[in-house]
């Protein structure tokens, strides 16, 4: 499969799985929301959220990997694929990262400021990080 196309769908798919997951499990985000009000309550599908440690993990912390994950993968497609803009592109994600988390502790911005999100979305950029320097850089993309 073309290396475009890969690097593309490393950056939908994270946040399509992400988004529809946000949808199903955070009826009361702003976000799920407004995409309530488009669809006009055509589409309800809403999980109750469950009291246990898995599903908090994923609502918590795995849709943050995936935002994290493609951002970087975005950044790589947006900025180009210069091996040595590998370690650049990691670092802007993981600074506009630390200011979005930062910025959900203003009063005006409806958030939840949590420093494990820091963590997992900087563990997420290393990881597609290291994905894209072992993919595109054995080679020449």
């Amino acid at each position: 499969m073309n290396k475009r196309i890969i690097l593309i769908l490393n950056i939908i798919c994270p946040v399509m799985i992400g988004a529809f997951i946000y949808y199903l499990v955070s009826p009361n985000v702003i976000f799920v929301k407004k995409i309530d009000d488009i669809i006009g309550g055509v589409i309800n599908i809403h999980i109750s959220p469950l009291d246990n440690v898995i599903f908090k993990l994923i609502r918590n912390y795995f849709l943050d990997m995936m935002w994290g994950y493609a951002l970087v993968f975005t950044l790589f497609y947006i900025i180009g694929n210069n091996a040595v803009k590998i370690g650049k592109i990691f670092w802007i994600a993981f600074i506009f990262s630390v200011v979005m988390e930062i910025i959900q502790i203003a009063p005006p911005v409806q958030g939840t400021f949590d420093i494990f999100d820091i963590g997992v979305e900087f563990l997420a950029e290393a990881i597609a990080a290291f994905i894209i320097y072992k993919s595109y850089f054995r080679e020449e993309f």
